[in-house]
């Protein structure tokens, strides 16, 4: 059985490992760029800042504590995080997006579907469930919802919608900009084929 923590603990102990090379009682903040290895097929885990990094592995690893998942992922931005799991999809895939979604995300599934043949956007007022459920169809792989939305801070109800999404085997991608895992944790809701968040 795994042991639960406050919140406030894991914020406490956050990064507070001691670093076995140099006694460090902190993780300390790596600004390497590559990482050697003692010989050919002896790797430390780190080979190029851009793919791994120990200061990122500790903010990936306090991410999933707080949001109590089973693993995190940093991104340089909430839009490179969005893009990244449009790879997972291909056409005629289509997503369920929230009809009030942040202009950026608008943008970038809007030119990303009308110039790379990607994941169609399908744009419901995702604050009634009922709207979300007559829009999916056999091509509907997830349902993208912003909790508060942006700009204009609507809501939708999360516990319904993940369990259209489970209902219907659909990954349930949130976008928490506005709250962070202090005021709302998504990841409680996982549909059970795939949960995203992005905070």
């Amino acid at each position: 059985m795994t042991q639960q923590y406050a919140i406030d603990t894991l914020l406490a102990q956050a990064g507070n490992r001691s670093d076995e090379r140099t006694g460090a009682v902190s993780a300390p903040i790596f600004l390497s760029t590559a990482y050697g290895h003692c010989g050919i097929g002896e790797s430390t885990g780190f080979d190029y800042t851009r793919t791994k990094n120990p200061t990122r592995t500790v903010l990936e690893e306090t991410i999933a504590k707080l949001e109590n998942g089973d693993r995190g992922f940093a991104f340089s931005s909430g839009m490179a995080a969005i893009q990244v799991l449009m790879t997972l999809f291909t056409a005629p895939d289509e997503w369920i997006v929230s009809s009030d979604v942040y202009g950026g995300t608008y943008r970038l599934l809007d030119f990303s579907y009308k110039n790379n043949n990607s994941v169609k956007p399908v744009y419901v007022n995702t604050a009634f469930a009922s709207e979300i459920e007559a829009a999916i169809n056999p091509n509907t792989k997830a349902i993208f919802i912003e909790t508060p939305s942006n700009p204009l801070m609507e809501e939708c109800d999360v516990v319904e919608i993940a369990k259209l999404a489970k209902k219907h085997n659909l990954m349930l991608i949130v976008d928490n900009t506005f709250f962070n895992a202090c005021a709302f944790s998504s990841v409680r809701f996982r549909c059970g084929c795939g949960n995203s968040q992005r905070n």
